[in-house]
């Protein structure tokens, strides 16, 4: 990124940094976001937000308006709104620091969160308040604190969308400065076969629905997938299988389920995911009479931690603009001509470019490899990198 860092004092830095450490301290896994949310509302406020709202889901949003006289009336809505989600994933596998520290070392913050994806939330909540101070705005800025991101991108963010009704989004997702104009999506698929039970000692007298989905797995490696020259493959990628009976003593499962991950390029529908999917099933069916099988995408109830409930379907669709789109041209020369790129992941812009086709940027601290993994990490630079940016973005 070319952009200058001089709009960070030592002292700015250090809020950051400490915003990023209280927000880590606090954990929260989907539908148990509460304390970071407070911590990023006690932020807001602290750093002279015009307005601080908590919505029924627990989206936190947070306004700026520009400085102008008193007597004018400056719209609430519209606007650039910056998002991160405030859960995380769970702390798993073998750590070497504290993942609820928020320890700073080797130029470092180190901790479930920090690079998906407190950090850049630490870092567009203070750049937004530092560039309101500073007379840069010039049109209402929002930055939400989103939820249960983690379990269908853009479900609760979709609340936000609607209440702000934003010229430009911001998805502060991690791409190491680059500035991303696109993104692939998601769905997850329930594929299911059918057996008849029988005594593990009489196989030939039923049949095994476990050993007809590994036929089918093996059936679907053979699939190729959609290509995009920027958004990369449309992956398919069993994750999960269990058969039922489970567990089953000397029983053969009369049903066999996998769950697959699914990543998908624009223009990908329901139909067209589960199209080559049921034409295997029934090519396969119709040279064994005993295979059955069926394929379906997954929904999934989602419970904040206010207690509301959601229901989506768990498909997520990819989105891209054009580099030569016109918030995407204000965006480089606000940021100093950055590198392009494009997220592998689904993110939140799923619902605001993929679903609602409002203009959305992707530009945050760290690297996608570090989401997720154990001692979990962002570095200062890049924070504060990010920070600068968004900081830039601002005054577009």
């Amino acid at each position: 990124m070319g952009a200058s860092t001089s709009a960070l004092s030592a002292d700015r830095k250090q809020q950051i940094v400490a915003l990023t450490q209280d927000l880590v301290r606090a954990r929260g896994m989907a539908g148990h976001e509460q304390p970071a949310a407070q911590v990023a509302i006690k932020a807001m406020r602290a750093l002279g937000y015009a307005d601080v709202h908590v919505d029924g889901l627990g989206n936190v949003v947070g306004t700026l308006l520009p400085l102008v006289d008193t007597d004018s009336m400056s719209p609430t809505t519209g606007g650039i709104l910056f998002d991160s989600h405030l859960d995380t994933v769970e702390a798993a596998g073998q750590w070497t620091k504290d993942p609820f520290g928020g320890e700073v070392s080797d130029g470092k913050v180190w901790g479930r969160g920090t690079s998906d994806m407190k950090g850049a939330l630490a870092a567009s909540i203070c750049a937004a308040a530092f560039a309101h101070q500073d007379g840069l705005l010039k049109r209402p800025v929002h930055v939400s604190a989103s939820v249960n991101e983690e379990q269908i991108e853009g479900l609760a963010f979709a609340d936000v969308l609607e209440a702000y009704q934003p010229d430009l989004v911001v998805i502060c997702e991690s791409t190491q400065l680059k500035l991303n104009i696109g993104g692939r999506g998601r769905a997850e698929l329930f594929i299911t076969t059918e057996g008849i039970p029988a005594h593990a000692s009489t196989p030939q007298l039923g049949v095994n629905a476990l050993k007809q989905m590994a036929k089918l797995v093996l059936a679907l490696e053979n699939w190729k997938p959609p290509h995009d020259s920027e958004l990369g493959y449309g992956i398919l990628e069993p994750t999960e299988i269990i058969s039922h009976p489970f567990p089953s003593i000397s029983v053969l499962p009369d049903a066999c389920r996998i769950r697959c991950d699914r990543r998908l390029l624009v223009g990908e529908t329901a139909e067209e995911i589960l199209a080559p999917i049921n034409a295997l099933i029934q090519q396969m069916a119709q040279a064994d009479p005993t295979f059955k099988a069926k394929a379906e995408i997954d929904t999934e109830t989602i419970t904040t931690y206010t207690g509301q409930t959601r229901t989506g379907f768990k498909i997520q669709p990819a989105w891209k603009f054009s580099p030569d789109d016109e918030w995407v041209r204000r965006a480089c020369m606000a940021l100093g001509n950055p590198t392009i790129g494009y997220y592998a992941f689904c993110t939140n812009a799923a619902r605001s470019a993929g679903i609602l086709n409002i203009p959305t940027l992707g530009f945050g601290p760290g690297s996608e490899t570090t989401a997720h993994i154990a001692d979990e990490y962002v570095e200062l630079e890049q924070l504060w990198g990010a920070a600068d940016g968004y900081y830039q973005l601002c005054g577009m």
